[in-house]
Formats: structure tokens, sequence, C-alpha cells
């Protein structure tokens, strides 16, 4: 395999980290909303926080398939939101910030010749466009039926754990 440019291993580095914080931002943000008798939304978040580490355990392969070093240290600053309101619209800026770090990323990649690599970002920018595409729906959501009713439909009235 041809020598891969140190920029792509930062770049890689760069997603992990970003990957490595929104996990933990949509675990804590899970576990507040299952704390706050909202399950349902949690249960959105939990899965999500699952997702992005699948996408950093990518990651962090596709780092060390280059003979890189991968950064589990760096962190971003996790924001943690006050509301679930809050927790969807955070996560909508997270998503949207995702799509315009990879989608930079991907062409940086093709400009180093690096199709592989970027191939990996532009999949992840589906990913993430999606991602995005449902907080901002959710949002839409609670525009439309206010956020009392949203959070309504976010309860589980079933039976409770351990019962």
């Amino acid at each position: 395999m041809q020598p891969v440019s140190p920029r792509v291993v930062e770049l890689l580095n760069e997603a992990l980290t970003f990957e490595l914080t929104v996990t933990n931002t949509y675990f804590l943000h899970a576990r507040m909303l299952d704390n706050w008798g909202l399950p349902k939304l949690g249960k959105v978040f939990y899965a999500l926080s699952i997702d992005e580490m699948k996408d950093a355990d990518a990651i962090i392969n596709r780092i060390l398939l280059f003979e890189g070093h991968p950064n589990l240290q760096r962190l971003g600053n996790i924001t943690v939101g006050e509301t679930a309101e809050e927790m969807l619209a955070l996560a909508y800026e997270s998503e949207k910030a995702a799509v315009k770090q990879f989608n930079a990323a991907a062409q940086e990649c093709h400009d180093l010749g690096d199709h592989g690599t970027a191939a990996v970002f532009e999949e992840y920018v589906r990913d993430e466009e999606q991602h995005a595409e449902w907080f901002e729906a959710q949002l839409e959501a609670i525009k439309r039926v206010g956020v009392q009713g949203y959070l309504a439909q976010q309860i589980d009235a079933s039976v409770p754990p351990g019962s």
C-alpha cells in the first residue's frame, strides 16, 4: 500500500475527536432523558450514542491501518442541554457541524489523492445528514404541537423497570 499522508491521519483523528465527543454527549443526554421520565427520546439518544461509538471504532481501525496513532485523549467540550428541546437543538447543530467537517475532510483527502478515505468521510456525511434531518424534524414537530405536546409523546407509561 502506498504511504498515507500524515494529514489524512490527522483528519481521521479530528473526526475521532468529534465522534468520541458526540458519543459522550448523546449518552449523557440519553440518561438524563430516562431520568426525567422521557424514555422514548432517551432510547433515540442512546441508540445514536452507540452508532457514533461504532463510527469511532471504524475510524480507529482506519488510523491503525495507516500505522497512525489514534488520539483518544483529545475530546471536545461536551455541551449539556438543560431541557429536552435544548438537547435536540444542540444535537441538530452538532450534526450540521459534522456534515461540514466531514465534507471538508473528504475534499482534502481527494486533494491528497486518498480517495478511499474520502469515500469513508462521504459515507459519514450521509449518516450525519440523516441524523440532522431527524433532529430538524423533531424541532419542527415541537413548533407545530408545542413542547408539552411533543414531550407527552416521549413518556412510556408501561410497567416500571424491575416490576
